[in-house]
């Protein structure tokens, strides 16, 4: 077990009428790095957060879902750390959760959006200019019980094509539709079991260092931890099971212990976090499990790179209040707790580099209002 040392930080930053930094900035210190923030008015409800380059000119754009407005807002970053609204699209009823990746191989940023209590999934195509428009084929219908709560898109099978993945929680797995190289998905799709009720989203990415995407959930009790077989005719992976001491409610992976092997990250929806080490073999060390205590009601885990240290850091929002950081370390694992007075409820958190230092910037939007805070990195005097 890796010790924690906590800290915490209250922020007071100006909330700013336009969509960009203002000529004001507060700084503040986080970890051993400066950042200035500026609050975002989107739309109402909660929300979903991506960073991605929908324009092509190698900066980072956001876009937030709006559940309440049923549309997406793109916002165009300029490569300094500024976001400025480019446009507002439908995005079907209720959008609860997005991804972003070129689908039908134009080479521009497409989304796919979970729309909850609903049948579907909207798709939306980019023109590699900021805009999107629905694809023909949208919204395409998945077979999921009761309804879609969190989608990604990836590259399961190893054929350079993405597939679309889609919880299906009464099913207790996760639906796989396998991707077309038209950026149409192959209907009805392959189930692929997670020893539970996969609630909340779940993570993707390479456990097992094979170069094959992995998958795990958070289910009541336990993680669903599914190792992929790599078979592009059929998808295959086995299912192994990590129990938890409290309900899962948030997971993600990530090194954040340095050893090139990910880790995984536990949130429940109580006050529990839980860093798991991976063994690059597909398992996670229970006996050397570290645990922090935050507000309660984790909604949601972001990871990206902070502090210049070369390891992933995490960030997790807190319904009741704050949002933690995790700073990852060899031999100890630094955690900050913030609060910003705009932000009442956090929920969406995304990490990114909008200015292209080399760093990583976050935005928190809150659950119960219109408002999303953005912390852009500052390097610091020396």
């Amino acid at each position: 077990m890796m010790k924690i040392y906590s800290k915490a930080l209250v922020l007071q930053t100006v909330l700013f009428s336009t969509l960009s930094v203002a000529a004001q900035e507060d700084i503040i210190e986080i970890g051993n790095g400066q950042f200035y923030s500026y609050v975002l008015k989107a739309g109402s409800g909660q929300p979903s957060v991506l960073f991605c380059d929908v324009n092509s000119d190698g900066d980072q754009d956001l876009i937030i879902a709006d559940y309440s407005d049923n549309n997406i807002v793109v916002y165009q970053g300029d490569g300094k750390g500024h976001l400025n609204e480019l446009n507002r699209i439908p995005a079907g009823d209720n959008p609860t959760h997005m991804d972003a990746a070129d689908i039908n191989g134009d080479g521009n940023i497409d989304i796919a959006i979970a729309n909850h209590e609903t049948s579907y999934i909207t798709l939306l195509l980019g023109d590699g200019k900021g805009g999107f428009a629905q694809a023909s084929h949208s919204p395409i219908k998945v077979d999921v019980d009761p309804h879609p709560h969190a989608v990604t898109l990836a590259d399961l099978d190893g054929d350079d094509i993405e597939d679309l993945i889609v919880d299906d929680r009464t099913n207790t797995g996760l639906r796989v539709l396998k991707g077309k190289d038209n950026g149409q998905f192959v209907s009805q799709g392959t189930l692929i079991k997670a020893g539970g009720d996969p609630y909340r989203g779940f993570a993707v990415d390479d456990i097992n260092d094979d170069g094959s995407l992995d998958m795990v959930t958070p289910n009541p009790s336990a993680i669903g931890i599914m190792i992929n077989k790599v078979d592009k005719e059929s998808l295959g992976f086995s299912l192994q099971t990590l129990d938890m001491s409290e309900a899962p409610f948030a997971v993600e992976l990530a090194d954040l212990n340095g050893d090139a092997h990910k880790d995984l990250i536990v949130a429940t929806n109580g006050r529990v976090i839980s860093i798991v080490p991976g063994d690059g073999k597909g398992g996670f060390t229970k006996k050397l499990e570290s645990t922090l205590t935050v507000a309660s009601g984790a909604k949601q885990i972001a990871v990206g790179y902070l502090n210049g240290d070369g390891i992933e850091d995490a960030l997790i929002s807190n319904w009741s209040g704050h949002f933690t950081i995790i700073f990852g370390g060899n031999d100890d694992f630094e955690t900050v707790n913030l609060d910003h007075p705009e932000i009442a409820n956090p929920w969406a958190v995304a990490m990114a580099d909008l200015n292209n230092d080399g760093l990583s910037d976050m935005i928190i939007a809150d659950g119960d209002s219109e408002l999303a805070v953005v912390y852009v990195s500052k390097p610091m005097s020396r």
